[in-house]
């Protein structure tokens, strides 16, 4: 078994529709932040489901939601999201197509409806590509994000090969070892730390905190001194 990450740039996709992901990406955060503060407040137990989330956004996304909400939360408790969160649905909530003409589509829940949108196929993803659109591979979750001015999208496939005369090799993504790598059959590993990685995040998590709160002192100072000048005057 094989498993390959795909990602993909969305080709030209219209101004409704980045409008759309962009609210998405925000309501995604606000539907996880909601989860860990119920669970920080004891307001609700870890079985919350989408009944409790209020928002525009399908139950496919809302369920993931959730999952990466709790996933976050047992690694590292309390969470503030201070930024849009690309968001996602499953496996089983997406679909990768051709239209008449060949040209591959990835269709997925939002808000408003299913959106069918083409992406850019390079040639280091055709082949895996290939392999989904004609049903000898099996997909994982749809992640979706924004990178400058464009839009991504990112999945693993799996699929069967021969690997005779080759050596596998397993790669993991964890957090105390960031990145896991083992060859089949060989007794070494290579590991990669993830406290450093840790590290860093906790430190630029305070500073944004501390030029967050900065900002406010700054901007309260700045209105403090126009009144005392309106009162001079």
């Amino acid at each position: 078994m094989v498993t390959v990450t795909v990602t993909a740039k969305f080709h030209n996709p219209s101004l409704t529709r980045r409008k759309e992901w962009q609210h998405a990406t925000r309501l995604y955060r606000d539907t996880k932040q909601f989860c860990i503060d119920g669970w920080e407040n004891g307001d609700f137990g870890k079985s919350v489901t989408t009944a409790s989330i209020d928002n525009d956004l399908y139950s496919a996304i809302q369920n993931q939601a959730i999952r990466e909400a709790k996933s976050d939360h047992n690694k590292d408790g309390e969470v503030q999201y201070r930024e849009s969160q690309p968001f996602a649905v499953n496996n089983q909530n997406w679909e990768l197509d051709t239209t008449e003409n060949g040209t591959v589509v990835v269709g997925f829940p939002c808000i408003s409806q299913w959106w069918y949108t083409p992406i850019v196929v390079y040639d280091d993803i055709a082949d895996p590509v290939d392999r989904l659109v004609e049903g000898d591979a099996k997909k994982t979750r749809l992640q979706l994000y924004r990178r400058g001015d464009d839009w991504y999208c990112t999945f693993n496939i799996e699929y069967d090969t021969d690997l005779s005369g080759k050596t596998p090799i397993g790669v993991d993504i964890g957090e105390r070892h960031i990145l896991a790598a083992t060859a089949y059959g060989e007794d070494e590993s290579m590991l990669v730390s993830g406290g450093e990685a840790k590290y860093v995040r906790r430190k630029y998590r305070s500073l944004r905190d501390s030029l967050q709160q900065a900002g406010v002192l700054r901007a309260r100072n700045r209105v403090g001194d126009k009144e005392q000048r309106r009162i001079k005057t």
